[in-house]
């Protein structure tokens, strides 16, 4: 249980790390030098700001449910199941509150960025801007993920050559973690690269282009 925590950690903390870089791009995009008529911009860059940070907290915490639980899976050196269930609580709760407030506040955002959809003013600026950077992180956790998660499957059927991670079940535990994000990552990407216009044109393989080249 330790061990999974202090995996977790660090996650949280890549993760963290990641939605301030996120947070900055927004704010630096939102700060150009284009006129603000409406005045929005300032309103804008606080909505979506606050959405990319929850959308973070609300997958971490739903990631901590999904690791505690897992530790029900296979034998154990005590009982587990305060820990688990506290852990399973916190998460649930940090994820049930980031929804709630990425919810409300993504709402507002894209309101006033459709609002604004015929020209480009602040408002879509930022909300393509924070588009960009959730389909940024996205791309990068299913990257990392699939990786780890093919490591952990040479892992698992060779523990002697890849290593064992404490063990196959832990090693399992892992490889549900790892699937249950990338896939999470997956779902984000496919929601949010056509929230606003004119969207994200993720390469195809049926076009064989490239950001429509």
């Amino acid at each position: 249980m330790s061990s999974l925590v202090g995996g977790l950690l660090e996650v949280v903390a890549v993760l963290i790390l990641v939605a301030l870089v996120g947070v900055f791009v927004i704010i630096v995009v939102a700060n150009r030098a284009d006129p603000d008529p409406s005045g929005r911009r300032p309103q804008s860059v606080y909505l979506f700001a606050v959405s990319f940070v929850t959308i973070a907290t609300s997958i971490i915490g739903s990631a901590v449910v999904v690791a505690a639980l897992i530790q029900l899976v296979g034998s154990h050196s005590g009982d587990i199941t305060n820990p688990v269930a506290r852990a399973a609580v916190l998460g649930g709760l940090t994820m049930l509150v980031s929804l709630t407030l990425l919810v409300t506040h993504l709402r507002r955002g894209l309101t006033l960025a459709r609002v604004d959809a015929d020209s480009p003013r602040p408002s879509r600026r930022v909300g393509q801007s924070y588009v960009s950077a959730v389909a940024f992180v996205a791309i990068l956790t299913i990257l990392f993920t699939t990786v780890f998660s093919v490591y952990l499957i040479f892992a698992i059927a060779g523990p002697g050559v890849f290593g064992s991670f404490g063990g196959r079940t832990p090693a399992v535990r892992f490889l549900i973690i790892s699937v249950y994000l990338g896939l999470v990552a997956g779902v984000v990407l496919r929601t949010h690269r056509n929230l606003v216009p004119p969207g994200l044109r993720i390469p195809s393989r049926s076009t064989g282009t490239v950001g429509g080249l």
